[in-house]
């Protein structure tokens, strides 16, 4: 009641808003048929007020609405074509049944105001940086104190100056400003979203809430929408929205509603004010997966933040990418939904039009963090008309507002030119004082005085206790209970999990395939001596296999985090609650996966057939699994870089590798590093498995090779022992317990407590530690944009006189245009595109035709998921998905294979090299693009005249860099470095995709104005628009509009006044249009564009009959006549020859590797993190018979090295995929420079990071030091390193996403090390395996190599701990007593020949390293340069495969 109150004393009414009071939407409907000032087209301002007209226009305005039928049984093209049926959807009829039921039912409504008050706000980055390249990285890392924030110096930028304002409950405020001017950072403050920016001086408070409390009791109650649409591509619309509701139902609802009643009726809400009806079970996708358009995956983004059903909703342009209509409808139901339930609406808009302006309220008009504004709506175009300020007369209202901060475009009254205020400071001191501000801040204290007196937080308190669901705690933010938002989570994941059939399968298939490999590896293990070392090497390969896939996780761990950020701003749940979903989910698929290995693999593998181990075996391997997927989680929560936690993670996984027991015992680990066995879960794992597997078992000590002595006349067990660790004099047999005693210093009875439990514990550690790392964890906090500048080269600022020198200049420039020679027509005729859909086909263009011509500006409208973009991609020979028909001819000649290259296409997503410049990447384009005769000088000239046309003097040497890090150029630069692109190029046609999508009105204006100078220099343009204000109309000569289904509502000129077009859709039927009228929304709601479909017949059928129809179609059939179908004139598909592509490449490649410190240096830390680790590990190695085993394992490292370098390699591969893909599109270059530029820029790091592996390993673990030693280790590790590299690019070639990758890479190493010949010796691995597989394998080879390398010059001497000691009979010598045993070939030596009982035969193994690599492994020193000739081999075959799938993938689906 208090809320109601407040708004009766501030003079406000539940049902029109104030600024229908003042005026602002008046004039009514004069007929049916005519379309006037109704909010609709009308691009005027009245200035009588009339309050029953408002009001009557307020019913009309719901009436309009009214007009939408989306119930899912009507089918899309019957809303075209007019049928609408007598069930109508009345948003405010259903909006205000909700607000009278819930009134009804007694449940308190949420009432919110909010009120700023001296804000004054910073964010990081004001200075310009300079660009970081390897260099800089290196030094900035060895400061490692400012990492601690001791003596680092960070630039702060001020972004808000003293702004004071509010916006009531039921009332909407918009934000006006050019891009940079502050609007978003308002919007953020106002959600409370404070993480991103330095310091936030001055009071926000939430109707009396300070912004402390607010934060920590209802956060999810002021909602931010950004510009952004981040969401899962693999869900569907039903089920996104679902997801939301679920977490987001209140407990409170209406007597006898079911929580699945209130979610389908809001679905049903959503789905017909927003037209998603017909969406709803369409996947969502994203620009590399076909789902909804561009404009209704934004619709989504708005519903999806609807559902939150929170009390102050912020919107950061979430009008970007809908038509005209759609983004009208999208306000109208802003409007209705505002004043039912009491709504605070604050949103910033570009290129808003009059009719949307009138909907709101109050506006605030930010410039460089000044308020020039803040007021009604009504009266901000005359307040700045009084400072002197001239509107022209059919310029909008926002963009006049928008125009004022913008000194190029405003315009001056006579006589005012010296009393104006010039900039920033001084608007807002002459704002300040105003009697418009005088009267705001009036009303402010009015309103803090009200809210004082009403205290309208107790009945928000009490109506949010209502909402909150049982057992959710009434002081969280959350409206659902911690096991209500793991429930949704879970049914959320297992959708995710099951819709990417692609990684469920290549997960399954590779353990399957690996286990079924691994088995057939360790095939029947013999039960003896011989077999210990084999069943110790096929568990430690079971378990690595395990951890290894886990990795898998860290990528799809990553990919969510966009999404996760922002559910955590709506609270629809704790992160932490994701988090143990996730686990949840991970119980039945690590189930299924840890059986299906151990299933194939315990039986084939001979391991101990036993229920009881069998299943000990199953609970600790998927406990292991559980425990190494919350390890790599846990690194993507700390961290928000993917090579930061690939990294970090890899270092400590080599470490708990190392020290598992496996690779170096227990008792042979150096103290100082000896305490990581003890934090390692894998070690624990590994103990429990393999004494699972030896307990009270015995070994059979009986065969060659498993006793010393053997062979004939060696029979009496007295006199002769066991090989295996743990054999007792005269026993035949060792027991297992005996054998981990003494070869590990295992205790069996160890198994289950502490081992096992330890696993458990590490699991459950790793499972908290993640989920509070994701509560806490604070990331993505991008306050703004940093430039990044070439040193010395950041712009200075400019005089005024220097700035009018530039604005002649660029003038100057645009008037003196070159003519193009030869003008180019374009012409398509009856074009038809169908795509592969559930098993079908869809058609998406259905007969389209159309004509360009020199100096034609075509425009291509319609609604969203009309088929615009499809059709622009189908015109520029961009679609590989799908089959395509119709005929198209450029200057009446058949395409051929130099189209792409003539023809520039600026697509809707701005992708770019973001290491490079704005100026080195226009000049690529242009040396790549323009004919190779013209002199590289000329083409630079170009360049810079297009950076001058484009405004980019001050960006032209700023890095592109990536918005997601906050350092980069900022969207609407990127949109003009997209055109500037293409235009660089010199292209004789122009294809242009909502070139100023995302654009204030004036930066709009500069591209269109310029675009229509290049048509009247000759060029044909063919562009889509989404939201074109009557002046930029005005720029356009011709349309093509489509409707939904690809169909063609109309093709011709536009005209003066766009008469042509309006004319013939009035003779055709439609609505008489008002000479005020923006024509460009006038068609769009007469064909029925938007959410509301309000076509009165179908425009498509109408178009085919019409005379202009049959006019189009004789011309395109009189072009098909004459054409030449096959052309012989001499057509090149690049522009310059292999070699200055080549060149051109791979400068470009050197410089972004240069400048990806992150990568470099990231790779550099963890090589030598290994290398380090592992040299101390095996610290100065000497000569006895244990360490030559250890040399061996010593070099296993690289191994994990390898691993390591070829999944840090993947995602770099892939990013400059992406750019290949965009500029091969357009013939920049051929796929070779491509592929050999790859490859090439990695070798001068490659030989860095293997010198540096070396110098850390080497020397430490005490290898050979000789010369040739040392050569041949770093020429096999640089060819290995290369190898490993280019198999990380073969891998990612085939993988099209990080996830496939990432589950292709644990396979394709743990293959690699199998059958290496180095875990199972060649002789005990099965036929089928040793026959090929080892000797296909560069593993072999390279540790063949380093081993002979290496142990061909170690002499062996024994240590008492390596001998064998055995008794010999009476009377013999321990000598003579082995005669017979030596004789028959045996290796090694006796330290005591010449002993006789009792003393003990001392027995050493192997006398040399040569005899102990050819009798063990059946290795050969003069094998030695081969296998380096080998591996360098393997490298050219993996150059050969690299470039050949880089060919076959050269063009991205779509």
């Amino acid at each position: 009641m208090a809320a109601i109150e407040l708004q009766k004393e501030t003079g406000s009414d539940s049902s029109i808003s104030e600024s229908q009071k003042e005026g602002t939407l008046t004039g009514s409907v004069l007929a049916d048929e005519v379309f006037v000032g109704n909010g609709n087209f009308i691009e005027e301002v009245r200035d009588d007020i009339n309050v029953e007209a408002a009001i009557e226009e307020f019913y009309e305005l719901e009436k309009h609405l009214s007009r939408i039928s989306r119930k899912s049984s009507i089918p899309v093209s019957k809303l075209e074509e007019g049928i609408i049926q007598e069930d109508e959807f009345n948003l405010s009829v259903f909006l205000h049944g909700m607000s009278n039921s819930q009134k009804r039912a007694g449940h308190q409504l949420k009432h919110l105001g909010v009120i700023w008050k001296n804000l004054f706000v910073e964010g990081l980055g004001s200075e310009a940086h300079t660009i970081p390249t390897v260099i800089s990285g290196l030094f900035k890392n060895l400061q490692f104190w400012k990492f601690f924030g001791w003596g680092a110096k960070k630039g702060t930028k001020v972004i808000l100056k003293d702004l004071s304002g509010f916006c009531k409950d039921g009332e909407m405020l918009l934000l006006l400003g050019r891009p940079g001017s502050g609007c978003t950072t308002l919007l953020k403050i106002i959600s409370n979203m404070r993480s991103s920016f330095t310091t936030v001086k001055g009071t926000v408070s939430y109707s009396g809430f300070d912004h402390l409390t607010f934060a920590r009791r209802f956060h999810g109650q002021a909602c931010y929408n950004s510009e952004e649409d981040q969401h899962y591509p693999t869900l569907t619309t039903k089920q996104t929205l679902q997801f939301a509701l679920r977490t987001k139902t209140p407990g409170t609802r209406l007597p006898n509603e079911s929580k699945k009643e209130f979610i389908h009726k809001i679905l049903y809400m959503l789905g017909n004010m927003l037209g998603l009806t017909k969406q709803m079970h369409t996947i969502v996708g994203n620009p590399f997966v076909r789902g909804l358009s561009g404009g209704e995956r934004k619709r989504l983004s708005i519903a999806e933040q609807m559902t939150t059903q929170s009390t102050i909703n912020c919107w950061d342009c979430s009008t970007r990418g809908l038509d005209a209509a759609s983004a009208l409808d999208f306000v109208r139901s802003l409007r209705i939904m505002t004043d039912v339930f009491q709504k605070t609406t604050v949103a910033s808009l570009y290129q808003a039009s009059n009719s949307i302006f009138k909907l709101f309220d109050k506006v605030i008009l930010l410039d460089d963090g000044y308020c020039l504004y803040f007021g009604p709506t009504s009266k901000a175009k005359q307040y700045f008309e009084d400072l002197g300020f001239y509107c022209p007369p059919r310029k909008s209202t926002p963009d006049f507002l928008t125009g004022i901060c913008n000194p190029q475009e405003r315009e001056i009254k006579p006589g005012f030119e010296n009393s104006v205020p010039i900039c920033g400071p001084h608007f807002q001191e002459r704002f300040y004082a105003s009697s418009i501000y005088r009267d705001m801040m009036n009303e402010l204290d009015a309103y803090e005085q009200l809210i004082e007196k009403h205290r309208p937080a107790d009945a928000f308190k009490e109506a949010m206790a209502q909402e909150h669901q049982k057992r959710a705690s009434k002081k969280s933010p959350f409206t659902a209970s911690f096991y209500q938002q793991v429930k949704a989570l879970t049914i959320r994941q297992f959708h995710l999990l099951l819709k990417d059939r692609e990684a469920l399968i290549s997960r399954y298939g590779t353990i399957l395939v690996q286990s079924l490999i691994t088995a057939s590896c360790f095939y029947n293990i013999p039960n003896d001596g011989s077999g210990a070392f084999s069943r110790g090497g096929a568990i430690f390969f079971s378990l690595l296999f395990n951890a290894l896939i886990s990795q898998s996780e860290l990528v799809n761990f990553l990919m969510g985090r966009p999404i996760l950020e922002k559910h955590k701003q709506y609270a629809l749940y704790k992160p932490s609650a994701y988090y143990i979903a996730q686990v949840v989910l991970d119980v039945p698929y690590a189930l299924a996966q840890v059986l299906l290995f151990e299933v194939c693999a315990y039986f084939m593998m001979g391991l101990n057939l036993n229920a009881g181990r069998f299943f000990t075996f199953f609970v600790t391997l998927f406990f292991v699994n559980m425990c190494m997927n919350g390890f790599f989680r846990f690194f993507g929560a700390i961290t928000s870089s993917f090579f930061f936690a690939t990294q970090f993670s890899g270092i400590i996984l080599i470490a708990t590798i190392t020290y598992c027991g496996y690779v170096i015992p227990y008792g042979d680990m150096h103290p100082w590093l000896s305490w990581i066995y003890w934090i390692s879960p894998v070690a624990y794992g590994y103990k429990t498995l393999l004494v699972n597997e030896m307990k009270d078992q015995k070994y059979s000590c009986e065969g060659a090779g498993n006793s010393i002595p053997f062979g004939p006349g060696y029979d009496d067990w007295n006199y002769k022992v066991c090989t295996m660790a743990g054999g007792q004099p005269g026993e035949n047999f060792v027991l297992g317990d005996d054998y981990l005693q003494q070869k590990l210093q295992w205790d069996t009875k160890d198994l289950w407590a502490p081992d096992f439990v330890v696993v458990i514990a590490f699991f459950l550690f790793f499972t908290i530690m993640t989920a509070l790392a994701m509560e806490f964890g604070r990331f993505n906090t991008v306050g703004s944009l940093t430039k990044l500048y070439v040193p010395g080269k950041a712009p200075k600022a400019r005089t005024v006189e220097e700035n009018e020198e530039r604005l002649r200049k660029q003038a100057s420039r645009v008037d003196s245009m070159e003519q193009i020679s030869t003008g180019t027509t374009f012409s398509w005729q009856n074009v038809n595109y169908t795509v592969p859909f559930k098993g079908g086909n869809i058609q998406l263009l259905n007969g389209i035709n159309g004509v360009v011509r020199p100096g034609h500006l075509t425009a291509l409208m319609g609604s969203s998921g009309a088929g615009k973009t499809t059709l622009l991609d189908v015109l520029a020979r961009r679609k590989t998905v799908g089959k395509v028909e119709g005929r198209l001819y450029l200057n009446g000649e058949a395409l051929i294979n130099d189209f792409e290259r003539i023809t520039g296409y600026c697509e809707q997503m701005d992708v770019h090299q973001p290491a490079v410049t704005v100026r080195e990447a226009l000049q690529f384009s242009a040396r790549l693009r323009q004919p190779h005769e013209i002199p590289q000088k000329e083409k630079d000239e170009y360049v810079e005249q297009i950076i001058h046309l484009l405004e980019m003097e001050d960006i032209a040497d700023a890095q592109v860099g990536d918005i997601e890090t906050g350092f980069g150029i900022s969207v609407e630069e990127r949109k003009r470095l997209t055109i500037g692109m293409e235009l660089v190029g010199k292209p004789q046609l122009l294809f242009l995709d909502e070139p100023t999508s995302g654009l204030d009105a004036q930066s709009s204006f500069n591209i269109i104005r310029f675009i229509r100078k290049l048509a009247d220099a000759g060029w044909p343009v063919l562009c889509t628009i989404h939201q074109p204000s009557a002046i930029l109309f005005d720029h356009f000569d011709h349309l093509l509009l489509l409707v939904r289904g690809g169909r063609t509502a109309y093709y011709g000129e536009i005209g003066v006044d766009a008469r042509t077009m309006i004319d013939y859709f009035e003779k055709n039927g439609g609505p008489v249009c008002s000479p005020a009228a923006n024509p460009a929304e006038y068609i769009l709601e007469v064909v029925g564009a938007g959410t509301s479909g309000k076509a009165k017949q179908d425009w498509a059928d109408a178009w085919a009959n019409s005379p202009e129809a049959k006019l189009l179609e004789a011309e395109l059939e009189q072009i098909h006549q004459t054409a030449n179908q096959q052309p012989q004139r001499r057509a090149l598909t690049y522009a310059t020859p292999f070699l200055t592509q080549f060149y051109l490449v791979f400068k470009r490649m050197t410089l972004a590797y240069w400048r990806s410190p992150d990568y470099n240096i990231g790779r550099f830390t963890t090589i030598m993190f290994t290398s380090l680790i592992t040299g101390f590990t095996y610290w100065k190695m000497s000569n006895t018979v244990s360490d030559l085993q250890n040399r061996l394992f010593a070099l296993f490292g690289t191994f994990l090295m390898a691993n390591i370098l070829i999944i840090l390699a993947q995602p770099k591969f892939m990013t400059e995929r992406l750019y290949f893909r965009r500029e091969y599109a357009s013939r920049y270059y051929g796929w070779i420079p491509f592929a050999l530029s790859a490859i090439l820029v990695e070798i001068p790091y490659i030989l860095f990071l293997a010198a540096f592996f070396m110098f850390g390993f080497y020397w430490t673990s005490g290898l050979t030091n000789t010369s040739e030693a040392i050569g041949y280790f770093y020429l096999m590790t640089i060819f290995f390193v290369f190898w490993a590299v280019t198999l990380g690019f073969v891998i990612a070639s085939i993988a099209e996403i990080p996830t496939m990758a990432a589950i292709i890479n644990p396979l394709v190493i743990s293959m690699l090390i199998l059958f290496a010949g180095f875990m199972q010796p060649q002789a005990a691995m099965p036929k089928f395996w040793s026959s090929w597989m080892y000797w296909l394998n560069p593993f072999h080879y390279f540790i063949e190599g380093l081993a002979v390398n290496e142990l061909s010059h170690v002499n062996v001497q024994c240590h008492d701990k390596d001998l064998i000691t055995f008794s010999v009979p009476p009377q013999q010598t321990c000598g003579n007593y082995t005669e017979q045993f030596f004789k028959m070939g045996a290796t090694g030596y006796l330290v005591n020949p010449e002993a006789i009982q009792p003393e003990l035969c001392g027995y050493c193994a192997f006398k040399s390293g040569q005899e102990y690599y050819s009798t063990t492994f059946g290795w050969d020193v003069s094998n030695k340069y081969r296998n380096l000739g080998i591996i360098i081999a393997f490298f050219v075959f993996n150059l050969f495969c690299f470039c050949g799938l880089v060919y076959w993938k050269r063009k991205g689906r779509r």
